[in-house]
């Protein structure tokens, strides 16, 4: 380990403890637990941005503070660390204690200091963590984080004080058309009004209290959108295609409350899929006789526009928004995401805020089975040789946005399709070196292949930070923050924003340099193999095949990190995916061809 390398990041926190365990590590535990997870490093000092190892010199009576107090439900809500998390390591003949930190499931949150998850005292309640540290959880923060920990879904309560005249009636036959087109014979189309929105959860009992009406769901189904925001006050539905007349902010605009249509999920799903796909190529292919007008890509388009939908927390502020661009969908929405993001992007679990409005959905063939969606869409862009599908979760104001660009995945690609190229600081080569040839040596040779797929990104993006990175490379934080800083001190960036908030910039002088393609980036060694690759592969070998579970066992990375490097190599075309769920594998793609 690095000292030289040390910075306190969103996932990092480093902390002094001599022969005590510091009494603020709570609050970076709550934070990180109710966040994303990250590492705490004992016996670091931090002065004006430079790291020092202080150490910790009585390692047993401070470890024990911990597990005493992790198991102490008086001091913490929950303990979710392991032995394997709390590790010892020697950094120049002092010990420092590093613990693990991992995101707790939604059962366990809040975690909070005390006995009492609302902040009442300076040294309790619930916290978690932004660019600026830790910070403690507002009121309605908490509240929903408790809403999610219940195994009962939120979409299945009867509201009171809505009865089915609160419903558009037009959207629950064009409902029951789909579900008949669907399925002619089934059972449930032969039911009166009522027992037909009980049995698809539109329409509920409470048996505790003897009454019943409109669901949760059923009003964000089929509600009208002045009703439905009578309940949900947050509530806003907004779908905007980028226009590339400049003059124009959209082409096209479809939101909730123009009065036009009935404002509710169901009719806004069928409004908006057809204008999502309506621009993707289709190749000429026929299925028994038949041309086929449907692609993995139309079906992937489905498929998140029905995962926001479904996991939406439609409580929270902001509402749902879709885009449109030229060479990008995006898909935002309330709420945070109820597993990790490398839960999500490796597929296989499924865990829907909204359960009923994901049955419905599903009853008339829309949204795949539980645990599939991303697993389709990640398939769907990496077929296209893409950029892979970027999923980032944010906090107060909660929130998932899902990113997918119709751009090549081939980082030599990426450079030579912009004008403006990334180069090295050119201005320190002698001006008398203009042959083309020795220049792209000289620039082949400036930069790692990391800083290079680096520059690439930030070449297609108008900034980017250390998230971005780390999901482009499938490196942690502390090496991210080490390749930037690189960067910035040869002047390639310009930053932005304090502390965990840095945005980086390409330099205006360095992108003016040269404005043609002078470089050939042919040059790039396009299917250079890093270290984690190369020992996936040799692991495949040995093995036979590869999983996520026996690269996080064997390999010792995450699986969010092991879906990365799964993904770069099937890019590279060395790996192929078989199987689906909990029994993906990945072989050599020799192998799999046989």
């Amino acid at each position: 380990m690095d000292i030289n390398k040390f910075f306190e990041g969103v996932d990092i926190e480093c902390k002094e403890s001599s022969d005590t365990l510091p009494r603020d590590i709570w609050e970076t535990y709550s934070a990180f637990a109710n966040t994303k997870g990250g590492t705490i490093f004992l016996g670091v000092k931090e002065k004006n941005g430079e790291f020092s190892v202080s150490g910790v010199k009585n390692i047993d009576k401070v470890v024990k503070e911990l597990w005493d107090n992790l198991n102490n439900s008086k001091k913490v809500s929950a303990n979710i660390i392991s032995d394997r998390d709390v590790i010892i390591e020697d950094i120049d003949g002092k010990s420092i204690i590093k613990i693990v930190v991992p995101r707790a499931d939604r059962r366990d949150k809040p975690v909070f200091i005390g006995e009492n998850p609302y902040n009442d005292s300076k040294h309790s309640g619930t916290f978690r963590r932004n660019h600026s540290g830790d910070y403690k959880c507002s009121r309605q923060e908490i509240i929903r984080m408790i809403a999610d920990s219940n195994d009962i879904s939120q979409d299945s309560v009867v509201l009171e004080g809505f009865t089915i005249n609160d419903l558009n009636l037009d959207s629950i036959n064009s409902y029951k058309n789909r579900l008949e087109s669907k399925n002619s014979s089934h059972p449930w189309l032969a039911l009166d009004l009522k027992n037909f929105l009980y049995k698809i959860g539109a329409y509920g009992k409470n048996r505790s209290n003897n009454t019943e009406g409109v669901t949760y769901a059923g009003l964000l189904m089929f509600g009208e959108e002045r009703e439905i925001c009578d309940e949900f006050p947050k509530y806003f539905l907004d779908y905007r295609e980028k226009s590339s007349d400049s003059s124009l902010r959209w082409e096209n605009r479809i939101t909730s409350s123009d009065g036009l249509w009935s404002g509710n999920i169901f009719d806004f799903y069928f409004k908006v899929v057809n204008k999502l796909t309506s621009d993707l190529k289709v190749p000429f292919k026929l299925v028994n006789g038949v041309r086929k007008d449907d692609t993995e890509l139309h079906e992937a388009l489905r498929e998140a526009l029905a995962n926001t939908l479904i996991h939406t927390d439609y409580r929270v502020e902001r509402g749902i928004v879709i885009e449109k661009g030229e060479n990008y969908f995006k898909f935002s929405n309330p709420g945070t995401l109820r597993i990790s993001i490398g839960e999500a992007l490796n597929g296989g679990i499924s865990d829907p805020r909204n359960e009923n409005i994901f049955k419905m959905f599903n009853l008339i063939g829309v949204g795949e089975r539980a645990g599939s969606g991303i697993e389709k869409i990640q398939k769907a862009w990496n077929d296209e040789n893409w950029i892979s599908p970027q999923l980032d979760e944010n906090f107060a104001p909660d929130r998932v946005e899902l990113l997918l660009k119709m751009e090549n995945n081939n980082v030599a690609d990426n450079i030579e399709n912009n004008t403006n190229t990334i180069v090295d600081n050119l201005s320190n080569i002698d001006n008398k070196v203009n042959n083309r040839e020795i220049l792209n040596d000289v620039f082949l040779s400036s930069f790692t292949d990391d800083e290079i797929k680096v520059l690439a990104l930030a070449s297609v993006n108008n900034s980017i930070n250390n998230t971005t990175v780390q999901n482009l490379l499938g490196k942690n934080s502390k090496e991210v923050h080490s390749i930037l800083k690189n960067l910035v001190r040869r002047n390639v960036f310009k930053t932005s924003g304090l502390g965990r908030g840095v945005e980086y910039k390409l330099n205006k002088n360095i992108k003016n340099i040269i404005d043609s393609k002078n470089f050939d980036f042919n040059k790039l060694e396009k299917n250079s193999l890093s270290d984690e690759q190369l020992k996936v592969i040799e692991l495949i070998n040995e093995n036979g095949f590869i999983s996520s579970k026996i690269a996080t066992d064997r390999l010792g990375i995450s699986k969010r990190k092991s879906v990365i490097i799964f993904n770069s190599l099937i890019d590279k075309g060395i790996i192929d995916r078989i199987g689906a769920g909990s029994s993906t594998r990945y072989v050599l793609k020799e192998e799999n061809e046989k």
